[in-house]
């Protein structure tokens, strides 16, 4: 007999029934274990392991992970530029002027510190640790700024305020991008004082302007009466001059001319109480035979 001609006898199981439940029910087992144990941290967040509520020294970035089920949970924690809105903060200036703010902080947290902020603060720290400290350092700062210049050096105030909040968070994993500072108020007193400078103030730009326009018009009519006098100096310098030529040019052969042509042919009489005395003989032209 030849190697070939030996085969190993095979063994068949046949599964019952009872034995196909047993393999579906062990296959579910197995799908859930893996399902429940298998956790995906999102884009853009860390994930914060408890283990039976006590916080992991390490955090889980983006991506799959697997924990034990019932006993660990992640907690997904938002690592992107978050906005916070600050309520109104009330500070003095140097004169001891009060001065109202609002603004919004843009932060984000360090990933590799979440852990801890989770643990020591919790995910409500905007009103914990944020709030509280820039309304301490914006009380901090705005003392050393008189009440003029404080609209005037509004950012030099919003970059002193946001490098002093920035070491302060730090310290819980909060990292300051910037601050804005939306509105400044100040005193009812204070407005008003401004109200009535500014009021002044344009009360005495409208004089000004009116005292201008006066100028204006005074300087139109003396330039008027200039005109006007020089037009009759001009006029009279040129009657002068036609005068002067009228006289160069009359002449006794000018002056018999006219008095020739004015004349009516009529000589004149002298008369005394209705009587004539005598009459100047007209000359008769002679009669042609």
């Amino acid at each position: 007999m030849s190697v070939r001609d030996f085969k190993q006898p095979t063994v068949k199981m046949a599964l019952g029934p009872v034995g196909r439940w047993s393999l579906a029910i062990l296959a579910l087992i197995i799908f859930l274990l893996f399902y429940f144990s298998g956790a995906i941290v999102n884009a853009g967040h860390v994930g914060v392991v408890t283990t039976f509520g006590r916080v992991e020294e390490s955090v889980l970035y983006p991506g799959f992970h697997l924990v034990f089920p019932i006993a660990q949970r992640i907690n997904q924690i938002d690592t992107r530029v978050q906005p916070h809105p600050f309520k109104e903060i009330e500070a003095a200036s140097q004169e001891m002027q009060t001065v109202t703010l609002t603004g919004m902080m843009n932060y984000h947290l360090e990933p590799a510190l979440a852990n801890k902020l989770f643990q020591t603060v919790g995910l409500d720290f905007a009103p914990k640790v944020i709030d509280p400290a820039f309304s301490d350092y914006i009380k901090e700062v705005v003392p050393q700024y008189a009440v003029t210049q404080i609209l005037q050096q509004r950012d030099d105030i919003r970059k002193r305020a946001r490098d002093k909040l920035g070491e302060n968070l730090m310290r819980y994993g909060i990292i300051v991008d910037d601050i804005y500072i939306s509105n400044l108020q100040f005193s009812k007193d204070y407005q008003t004082a401004i109200e009535r400078k500014q009021t002044a103030q344009q009360n005495v730009e409208t004089e000004q302007q009116v005292l201008a326009q006066k100028l204006v018009q005074a300087q139109q009519r003396v330039a008027d009466a200039k005109g006007e006098a020089d037009s009759q100096v001009v006029k009279a310098q040129g009657e002068a001059t036609a005068n002067e030529v009228r006289t160069k040019s009359i002449s006794p052969q000018l002056i018999d001319y006219l008095r020739w042509t004015r004349w009516d042919g009529r000589l004149p009489m002298v008369t005394s109480g209705g009587n004539t005395l005598f009459q100047i003989p007209t000359l008769e032209p002679e009669k042609k035979p």
